[in-house]
């Protein structure tokens, strides 16, 4: 149906992670099946998973996040559960970035595809004394944005007081925190980033990302990255603002010799003595001299079309960036076509939270033109 736009909301209320994960998997189990029956991704980790030395790295990544995280363990327990699935398929969704991305190409020793496409992704901060923004453009492929949804969850312990509470884009079977989100006390949005190492004894990125929504200030979230004596497994850009101040920053995470490490780049509130109120941030790292996996080719693209354009003062000019498509080679805003370095990158939608009116507003089309957005949410 041409025009449709189409993004559900599941409310969840549950007294445990299990039962979280058990609501999402029953309530989209179609959507989940639909994904993991046509993924080429899925279908390449769980080739991954019959070789025996790919088994005993999953089975490594099982082990430290039993440990690390039973609680998310569990939530993907409860989703495989759901959606009538094996529970190693919806795992190795969630260390899809390790397998993509590093271990496949370790096991293959070189009979990997050389044109493996980066999740994307835009950022844009903006931290002005009065509009304080942050719009994200969530990239990837046809094959996952068909299926996304908004989960909206309150974890409350036995007596019913509040443990948890966010809202949170999400892709088929993956777990909330690998797009963008809030709780009560943060805005969160990613970027994928690619490291050429890993941290191979740690828990893995998407468990640390989806513990985030616990973290009420930047100090915890990076001491959740950090993940006590386990660590985290790969690399991230991770946006956020803190609603209830102006704290607002942009942390890059990269592995290093078995530790995790952050670069931080905080975005000042507006003053008179500075201009460095907003900040862009695409999927490269920007501020940490790393070698990566992927080339930052269409990144750099992205962040120098942003660079060129007026600074964002607002929300309106948040969404006209996000939505340019100057560049044929790599608009901001993503629509398939083979001109493209990523020919089959698709901004799936954009998200922009209007931090002083405690709103997200989300878009399915082109935010640049749409009339409205499909969905907004008022701030928890």
């Amino acid at each position: 149906m041409d025009g449709l736009e189409l993004l559900p909301v599941l409310y969840i209320r549950a007294k445990s992670h299990y039962d979280i994960g058990l609501t999402v998997g029953k309530t989209f189990k179609s959507w989940i099946n639909d994904y993991c029956n046509t993924s080429n991704d899925l279908k390449r980790f769980r080739e991954f998973y019959q070789h025996e030395e790919g088994k005993k790295i999953v089975d490594r990544y099982i082990d430290t996040s039993n440990k690390s995280h039973p609680g998310i363990m569990s939530e993907i327990r409860g989703m495989a559960d759901g959606a009538g699935l094996q529970f190693v398929d919806i795992f190795l969704l969630q260390i899809a970035s390790e397998l993509d991305f590093y271990h496949i190409e370790e096991i293959a020793a070189g009979d990997v595809d050389g044109n493996k496409i980066s999740k994307g992704c835009t950022d844009i901060l903006v931290n002005r004394k009065k509009s304080r923004v942050i719009g994200h453009n969530d990239d990837w492929t046809d094959e996952v944005s068909a299926y996304v949804y908004i989960v909206h969850v309150t974890l409350t312990d036995g007596n019913g007081s509040e443990m948890e509470q966010f809202v949170s884009y999400c892709y088929p079977g993956y777990l909330p925190g690998f797009c963008y989100g809030m709780n009560k006390s943060l805005v969160i949005t990613l970027n994928s980033l690619h490291p050429n190492d890993i941290n191979r004894n740690s828990t893995p990125l998407l468990i640390c990302l989806r513990s985030l929504f616990k973290c009420h200030t930047i100090d915890d979230c990076l001491k959740t990255m950090e993940n006590g004596s386990y660590g985290c497994a790969f690399g991230m850009n991770i946006n956020i603002a803190e609603i209830n101040n102006t704290g607002m920053c942009s942390i890059e995470v990269y592995p290093d010799k078995g530790d995790t490490k952050f670069d931080l780049h905080h975005v000042p509130i507006e003053s008179q003595a500075s201009s460095d109120w907003y900040y862009i941030h695409a999927n490269m790292y920007k501020h940490t001299n790393i070698e990566q996996t992927v080339t930052g080719a269409g990144a750099q693209l992205r962040d120098q079309r942003a660079s060129e354009m007026p600074p964002p003062r607002n929300v309106d000019d948040v969404r006209t960036i996000l939505g340019d498509t100057e560049d044929k080679k790599e608009p901001i805003y993503r629509i398939p076509n083979t001109a493209h370095i990523n020919p089959a990158s698709k901004t799936s939608a954009t998200a922009v939270f209007d931090i002083d009116e405690r709103m997200m507003l989300v878009y399915r089309s082109n935010p640049k033109t749409a009339t409205a957005p499909i969905l907004t949410i008022p701030f928890l």
